[in-house]
């Protein structure tokens, strides 16, 4: 889940928090489980997140994480203004790799490509779509690294095979 867009702090299911609550007057700290975490202001933010956009974006275990974060790169891409190069150019080459990899041309080292692409800037701190572009890579990679790894990992293992040919090795 994303609470406020892709511009938050993803939670993955079974994450618990614990959240600062009044109870009978006094303040006491309750484990919440993630699923059971209100959407309010004041508990995204103990919890780590925000609200942000107030959006939503919920996801099943049987969503492609890596395809998510695709379409959520081609969307950035597509709507950065291009006044400073780091944003204009790092998030185009984001959604470059991320479809080469949702795409099966992917190599296990496209998530380290993708932690070192270019999309931060000092003078450019201002502007929101480079902040959620980053902060949508930083913890979907981070919380779904084996899901990134394995699918450059499966993409160069079906490459090798294919460049080997049908019957390499047959007797």
């Amino acid at each position: 889940m994303i609470p406020g867009g892709s511009s938050a702090k993803v939670f993955k299911a079974g994450e618990q928090f614990k959240l600062k609550r009044k109870v009978e007057g006094k303040e006491v700290e309750q484990e919440v489980d993630m699923l059971d975490l209100p959407y309010d202001f004041d508990s995204l933010v103990q919890a780590g997140s925000m609200s942000g956009s107030s959006a939503i974006i919920v996801m099943d275990d049987s969503t492609d994480i890596v395809d998510a974060l695709a379409n959520i790169s081609e969307f950035y891409a597509h709507e950065s203004c291009g006044q400073c190069t780091p944003c204009r150019e790092g998030s185009l080459w984001m959604a470059k790799a991320l479809h080469r990899l949702t795409h099966g041309h992917g190599r296990a080292r496209t998530r380290i490509t993708l932690r070192a692409l270019p999309i931060t800037s000092p003078a450019a701190d201002h502007l929101r779509v480079r902040r959620s572009l980053l902060l949508a890579r930083a913890e979907l990679r981070r919380k779904f690294k084996d899901e990134f790894i394995a699918k450059g990992a499966a993409d160069e293992a079906r490459a090798r095979l294919s460049r080997r040919g049908p019957f390499h090795g047959a007797t």
